[in-house]
């Protein structure tokens, strides 16, 4: 990567950021050993040159009342321009959650949003009958859970790892026009201060503070995380998708405890269907990878079947789509 440089202190920025992701400029330069003024100015440069590409805020959706579902595309032989413009058309016009070019069985992972699964039936049949030159076959996978652990590979070090659940179909909970407001504002960029989002709201810095205090409270806001760019670490990104043996059920508390420990391992999503669980891994090489899938399927006989996907670039997340008010 051309011009992309990411030294010590840069590292210690990011970790800190890794571990929370609001965290105050003071808080940032004092485990950085550096000033407020040269924290801000390299976390401006990390986001500016995409390394950070988002800090989002977490909105748990299935206290909204909304369900997401997971789609693999494989896709005809078409132009590079239709692929880039299908996959731009997905994200931007439908209640998308991510979209994702993929190497393996299949070329998009996409994430859609739906109230149930007769809304999310009506969304994909348009998506179908829109695309049918385009769309060779497909996979649904309802989607249980997603759960979102800590990098941990900013610097050599062993940290507890946090982990945040989210997207369980919940006790529907109804907020308002300036929660909506609120949440739009800040889903993209949870550093924003009160201040801040009070102006693109219209709203004083207190209403907001309470306001998003109460979200919180709620669960409807449930954390903040920051994005990085795997590319800028000089590491790959995976997918192992796992089938489970339920004979051995029992073991599944075990294995997910044991992804939790390994740096790297930036999620895991609970599935239905032909698959059971989704481990997406950011390892250092092809190595690293399999020495894990080996070590991962001693330990767990659980495990019945896997495959392999690899991550060849992320095309957008949004936590809190603005057509998610349509479905």
């Amino acid at each position: 990567m051309e011009n992309i440089k990411i030294d010590l202190k840069d590292r210690r920025i990011l970790e800190m950021l890794d571990i929370n992701s609001n965290a105050s400029l003071s808080e940032i330069a004092k485990n950085a050993l550096i000033s407020k003024q040269v924290a801000d100015y390299r976390i401006n440069k990390l986001t500016m040159q995409k390394t950070i590409y988002s800090f989002f805020t977490l909105v748990e959706l299935g206290k909204l009342g909304h369900s997401l579902f997971r789609v693999h595309i494989k896709l005809k032989n078409v132009s590079e321009e239709e692929y880039s413009k299908f996959v731009k058309h997905l994200f931007e016009q439908y209640p998308t959650f991510w979209v994702a070019f993929v190497s393996g069985s299949f070329d998009i992972i996409v994430d859609i949003w739906a109230q149930h699964a007769n809304d999310f039936d009506i969304v994909f049949n348009h998506i179908l009958s829109k695309n049918k030159k385009i769309i060779y076959s497909y996979e649904i996978f309802p989607l249980l859970e997603l759960v979102l652990y800590d990098y941990g590979y900013f610097l050599d070090k062993k940290v507890k790892r946090r982990k945040i659940s989210l997207f369980k179909k919940d006790t529907f909970i109804e907020i308002d026009k300036t929660d909506e407001h609120i949440l739009t504002a800040i889903k993209s960029n949870s550093r924003l201060s009160y201040e801040e989002i009070g102006r693109k709201v219209n709203l004083t810095r207190n209403t907001v503070k309470n306001r998003i205090k109460n979200l919180e409270k709620l669960g409807i806001i449930a954390g903040y995380k920051m994005m990085v760019d795997f590319k800028h670490f000089d590491r790959l990104s995976y997918k192992i998708f796992i089938k489970y043996d339920h004979s051995k059920i029992d073991q599944e508390k075990e294995l997910l405890e044991f992804i939790q420990n390994k740096a790297g391992i930036l999620a895991s999503t609970k599935l239905l269907g032909k698959w059971n669980l989704d481990i997406e891994i950011q390892p250092k090489d092809a190595k690293e990878l399999q020495k894990f899938i080996i070590e991962l399927r001693s330990k767990f006989s659980l495990i019945e079947s896997y495959e392999l996907i690899q991550i060849i670039e992320d095309y957008g997340i949004d936590f809190y789509p603005d057509k998610v008010s349509l479905i």
